[in-house]
Parts: C-alpha cells; structure tokens; sequence
C-alpha cells in the first residue's frame, strides 16, 4: 500500500463533511496502481446529496469520490477491503467498521460475491438467445456482458478482487488448479473478442467514449486510463478495459436505447453480427459458468 499524498487527504479534510476512506488500487494491499490510476475516496453519508459522485484533478492527481451508505450491504464490504481512513467521526464509524468487516471472514464473502457474479453471467441467456436472430449486435452485447461477469466471478472465487484496468493482468497471473476454470476463461476472453484486440478497433471505440454526454463521471477517467494504456504499447489491455467499463456503463441502460444507439455501441464494444459465433461461444460460456459454480 502506497503513502496517500498530503494534498489529498487535506482536501478531504477540509472539503468532505462526511467520514472518508482511501479505497481502490491505491489502498489494496498486494496491488500496484498504473500511473493513470485515480485515488478513489469512499464518502459515507445516509443519503446520495447532488454532485457526491464526482472526479476532480488536483496538483496533476485524479480523485474519484464515491458514495457509500452508512447502512452496507454484503456487496459494498467487498469495496472496502483494505480501506485507509482519512476522516472519521468522534464515534468512530469506520474504525468499528473496518473491525466488523474483519469478523465476517473476507474471503467467504469474496467467494460467496464470484459465484454470485458467475450466476449473473447465466441469467443473460434469454437476452442472448432471443435477440439472436432480430439483433445480433444485441445479443453480442449481451454475450459480452456475460463473459465479463464470468471472469470477475472466478478471480473472486480465486482469492482475487477485480479492478478494472488491471483485470486482463490479473487473469494473465492467476494460478488456477483444473482443466475447467482455465478452459472458462479462455472462452469467456473468445466471448470478449481479445484477439480481435487492436489499434483500429480500440481507436473506433474512443472515438464512441468522446462522443458520451459529458456529464457521465467516469469518462474522463475511462479515457484517461484507455490512452494510458495504448501508450504503453498494452493494446489488449486497452481492449479489454474499454470492453469492461462500457459494460458497466450500458448496464444502465434499458433496452429502447440499447436498440436505438446499437450502431455506435457496436462501434464501442466491438461487437460482431456472427450468428452462429455467438451461439458456439454462449453455449461454451454457459457450459463453464455451470462447472464453474460447482467448485
């Protein structure tokens, strides 16, 4: 874990009226954050006040402040995992917090959320079946969604917290034990379309994520960390974790403007028409997602 910069936490402390921790890459214990990578501030209030949610740069360091209810639900315990606390109150509401999240044994939980995630990749075979024939780009995007849920299901249930923009890495240093899982994330990655990965394609697609409203929070972020990672050289990476976070992003959105803008979000995700591809490949999916919840 990384020192957290003066400047950030005397932002907080001067600007946040709330109790704040340091969560994300920057506080994981085990994991090394990009340069591109923001510091994402837990804010924990009862309820979601105007602007809570918001990025802003300071001294050349990006911060992301996220909303959090005081009352937390197994999901948000998975989060806050190694968090650094930078302001709390006299009653000490995240120090006891942190405490309680000790006693409810990390690693069952991290488990118990992969397979949760792998059940959400088997609950989108009727969005990708019935769209086949009408909507092939719809139910590609739907096969996507699926495949990217997969894999965060299995680095949980492997001991692993999934982290956008270093997932691809993280699948790329699992150590997994059994024929099933690996097979699972080599079709699920197939599904993903990884060795279509390439400067034309990752270009269409930022040129898609410029075109979003610019109120959406995490575009700058999203861009940011995308043209980051195509200076690297890391094209598949840049692939993937476009792929992943328009996944979060079009989850969103309800099917009307799914099919209304499908052309542009084929252009993001890098969708294919291939009927009969995306058949094979959801049956392979499907297949391992069962394996895998039998682990």
């Amino acid at each position: 874990m990384m020192s957290v910069p003066s400047s950030v936490v005397q932002y907080v402390n001067d600007y946040s009226p709330y109790p704040s921790g340091l969560i994300g890459c920057h506080a994981a214990s085990g994991q090394k954050p990009y340069s591109c990578c923001e510091y994402d501030i837990a804010i924990f209030c009862e309820n979601k006040k105007v602007n809570l949610d918001r990025v802003i740069t300071l001294s050349n360091i990006s911060i992301e402040f996220i909303h959090f209810p005081l009352l937390l639900e197994e999901r948000h315990c998975i989060d806050l995992k190694d968090m650094m606390v930078l302001k709390d109150h006299d009653s000490f509401l995240l120090s006891s917090l942190l405490a309680k999240l000790r006693e409810k044994k990390y690693d069952q939980l991290l488990k118990l959320h992969g397979k949760r995630q792998i059940i959400e990749s088997l609950f989108l075979f009727d969005d990708i079946t019935k769209n086949l024939s009408k909507h092939p780009l719809l139910s590609s995007l739907w096969l996507k969604i699926s495949a990217y849920h997969f894999i965060k299901g299995i680095l949980a249930i492997c001991g692993i917290k999934s982290s956008p923009v270093h997932e691809l890495e993280q699948v790329r240093s699992l150590q997994v034990r059994g024929r099933e899982i690996t097979s699972g994330l080599n079709s699920a990655l197939d599904c993903i379309g990884i060795e279509r990965a390439g400067r034309s394609a990752v270009s269409r697609s930022l040129k898609v994520i410029r075109s979003l409203d610019k109120s959406e929070v995490s575009k700058v972020i999203w861009l940011t960390k995308s043209q980051w990672l195509l200076s690297q050289g890391r094209v598949a990476d840049t692939y993937y974790y476009i792929g992943r976070m328009a996944s979060e992003y079009l989850l969103s959105k309800d099917e009307t403007f799914l099919i209304r803008y499908l052309k542009p979000v084929g252009m993001l995700l890098d969708l294919t028409t291939d009927q009969q591809s995306i058949y094979r490949l959801h049956t392979q999916l499907m297949r391992a997602s069962k394996d895998a919840l039998r682990t």
